[in-house]
């Protein structure tokens, strides 16, 4: 019976350990331009490379006036777990509400910088306060 309850005592110590740092969340900041303009309201989306996207937690942003943004993984809170990361951009504004939700209109970047199947972006998420370069965003 000690060599079983041994065992089991390792096995979760090992799980845990490795939810841990997996889940282990690092701030993530940076700015959205286009043209050299703030891309005020366009949402930022941090895939990561290999990742499982059914299984992981959804880690995004929206850009504010100025062009910053901050990232959010999901329920965990602010941050993003260290990693490499494609990224995702969409900027569709708001054009009105329905059922008290907002309605938005076509994508202003034309989806050029919206296909997760082909990331134009990447960012490497360190063990760290990220301040990211700006994303400069052409037509």
């Amino acid at each position: 019976m000690k060599k079983v309850n041994f065992f089991l005592t390792a096995v979760l110590s090992l799980a845990c350990a490795s939810c841990g740092s997996k889940n282990t969340l690092y701030p993530v900041s940076g700015k959205v331009m286009y043209n050299g303009a703030p891309a005020s309201g366009a949402t930022i989306f941090f895939h990561r490379q290999g990742g499982d996207p059914m299984n992981e937690h959804m880690i995004m942003g929206v850009v504010q006036d100025d062009g910053s943004f901050e990232i959010v993984c999901g329920s965990l809170g602010k941050g993003a777990p260290p990693g490499e990361y494609d990224i995702v951009i969409e900027w569709k504004p708001v054009t009105g509400q329905s059922k008290g939700r907002p309605q938005h209109g076509a994508d202003k970047l034309k989806g050029r910088y919206a296909d997760p199947k082909r990331p134009l972006l990447s960012a490497s998420i360190k063990t760290e306060i990220n301040n990211l370069p700006a994303f400069e965003l052409t037509k």
